[in-house]
């Protein structure tokens, strides 16, 4: 009893210390595997008029129970126009994240919304802007709990079940600079109004604010090759992550009409993870797979196991509709 006792207690101040500083965000390791998750300027930015998508994550897999993390996301272009070059594209995602025998975690429905215009048209010049809106419950499950003083007051914790609402801004710029440099660029503010995260009567624990920043240009070798490096940083309260590598692709398409294109790509998450990836592209369906192999002081505990993912996204157009050479580009992801 005194040993599940203690161990209760560890998970919940870790769980409880993550909350108030870190905000318990679920976390990607492929960042960009999901374009409106990434940036709410992302939703349904591209070249087609829906887009769905679906991410795992299971990571942690040998400390407990780990952590297991899901994304269900679909987005829909309503108003575009060729000649103006502008749009308007509107999502939904579910968000669910649980860990530990106590199921700690929380589930989130979001909603967004972006805006997009060219700048230039002609060298394939954008800039869009986007917002969204999150509503998320947050909790553990009471039947796996043990307390020091269970039922009369579950040691002063009046809830296991918190419920917040939040909004994030966001801007998205790309451009084709020339034949060979493909860059894109993004700033997105998450958690604006930093909601109470509390499951005391104490409401000066709250959801801290998150900010992210991503650069990447797709520098074409030759016509069948090229290589995209990338650099990520996102920071909340005193936590800062940043992510630096890059992808090889190559085209194995055997025609000009279809788009077969393999990627393999190294990230180094500085002070924590060495991230390696596969992917692959066959014209408007995207796969990927991705492994952490942990670098940080958890090594004794996670035998260098890190964490996994799968990814699927997909984008496509209803039957009938034709794209022409002045449709909205497709952002290099």
């Amino acid at each position: 009893m005194v040993g599940k006792l203690k161990l209760f207690f560890i998970v919940f101040t870790l769980g409880f210390c993550s909350i108030q500083s870190f905000g318990q965000d679920v976390h990607f390791s492929t960042f960009d595997a999901n374009p409106m998750l990434l940036n709410p300027a992302n939703t349904a930015f591209g070249s087609n008029l829906f887009r769905a998508g679906t991410i795992y994550r299971n990571q942690w897999s040998t400390v407990s129970q780990g952590y297991n993390s899901y994304l269900i996301s679909a987005e829909a272009l309503p108003y575009s126009s060729r000649i103006r070059k502008h749009g308007v594209g509107v999502g939904v995602r579910f968000l669910a994240d649980v860990a530990g025998t106590l199921r700690y975690g929380q589930k989130s429905i979001g909603l967004s919304a972006s805006y997009f215009k060219a700048i230039n048209a002609s060298k394939e010049h954008y800039i869009s802007f986007g917002i969204e809106g999150n509503t998320s419950s947050w909790g553990y499950d009471l039947t796996n709990s043990v307390f020091g003083r269970y039922p009369e007051d579950r040691e002063g914790i009046l809830l296991n079940n918190v419920t917040t609402f939040d909004f994030g801004l966001g801007t998205h710029w790309q451009m084709k600079a020339n034949d060979k440099h493909y860059l894109q660029a993004g700033v997105a503010l998450f958690h604006i109004n930093q909601p109470s995260l509390s499951y005391y009567e104490n409401t000066d624990i709250i959801l801290p604010m998150r900010f992210n920043a991503y650069f990447s240009d797709l520098i074409m070798i030759k016509y069948d090759n090229f290589i995209k490096p990338t650099i990520y940083f996102q920071s909340q309260k005193e936590f800062i992550e940043v992510l630096i590598g890059g992808d090889y692709c190559f085209n194995v398409a055997q025609t000009s009409l279809d788009s077969k294109i393999i990627s393999i790509g190294a990230y180094y998450r500085a002070l924590d993870a060495l991230i390696v990836m596969g992917k692959y592209r066959f014209n408007d369906f995207n796969v990927g797979v991705s492994y952490d192999i942990n670098l940080s002081k958890l090594t004794p505990a996670s035998k260098t196991y890190g964490g996994v993912e799968i990814w699927l996204l997909y984008s496509f157009n209803p039957s009938g509709y034709k794209r022409t050479k002045t449709s909205i580009p497709c952002p290099a992801f």
